[in-house]
């Protein structure tokens, strides 16, 4: 099972949230180093083992602009969220050569026909227990254009931050409705969280605040649930 950190950038920092409130969202404070430099954090990421970063760029998810320039200057395995709504945008993202997966989240995605692309990622994007779509669309909608090799993530923005465990219900529910290998994360609380995780056969965790506050030591998890 994979360990994946998660690297939420803004305004050029790298930020803590807290269930998706982004107006609120602040300079991020973490065990792992004494800056909120986003360079400064994946470079730690990557000493502690890990071997991929999740990265949400939330300045292009709110259509305010974007990072792309310092998340290019990234070194290592980037999956990356830059709010990706239309073809026109995708083929935008991926001609910058930025990352090595592109996020498909629902909470932006308005063309469906994207989910059929290689090096992708969904996000099923949940807040409240809703899924987020511009659109409307319903999880057996987007499921139905998913091929089976494409990787998905469970994503409770509502638990953002919050470390008051994983959304079992949303996780189940999606279970049953794919094969798809499957990813995790809101709301990750403790170890007993990552060995539930294991024992049903999640593919990996997003994991932020939990690293960042030292409830979990990135270098141990990553060591123990490697394959």
């Amino acid at each position: 099972m994979e360990i994946i950190p998660v690297l939420d950038i803004m305004d050029g920092m790298a930020v803590q949230g807290r269930g998706g409130d982004r107006k609120n969202y602040r300079p991020l404070k973490t065990v792992l180093c004494n800056s909120s430099d986003p360079l400064e954090v994946a470079r730690r990421y990557r000493e502690e083992g890990a071997e991929k970063v999740y990265i949400a760029d939330l300045d292009a998810i709110m259509r305010r602009g974007n990072n792309f320039h310092i998340i290019g200057r990234i070194e290592g395995y980037k999956i990356l969220d830059g709010g990706v709504t239309s073809r026109l945008e995708f083929e935008n993202l991926r001609s910058l050569n930025i990352c090595n997966e592109i996020v498909l989240g629902t909470e932006t995605l308005e063309d469906l026909d994207l989910l059929r692309e290689r090096d992708v990622v969904l996000s099923l994007d949940f807040k409240n227990g809703r899924l987020l779509s511009p659109r409307g669309y319903t999880l057996e909608d987007i499921v139905g254009e998913l091929n089976r090799s494409t990787p998905i993530i469970v994503l409770d923005i509502s638990s953002v931050g919050s470390q008051r465990g994983i959304n079992w219900k949303l996780v189940e529910e999606v279970m049953r409705e794919v094969e798809n290998p499957l990813y995790v994360g809101g709301g990750v609380r403790d170890e007993k969280d990552l060995e539930r995780c294991y024992h049903m056969g999640i593919q990996g965790v997003l994991i932020g605040t939990g690293i960042h506050r030292g409830t979990f030591n990135l270098r141990e998890i990553v060591e123990r649930y490697r394959d």
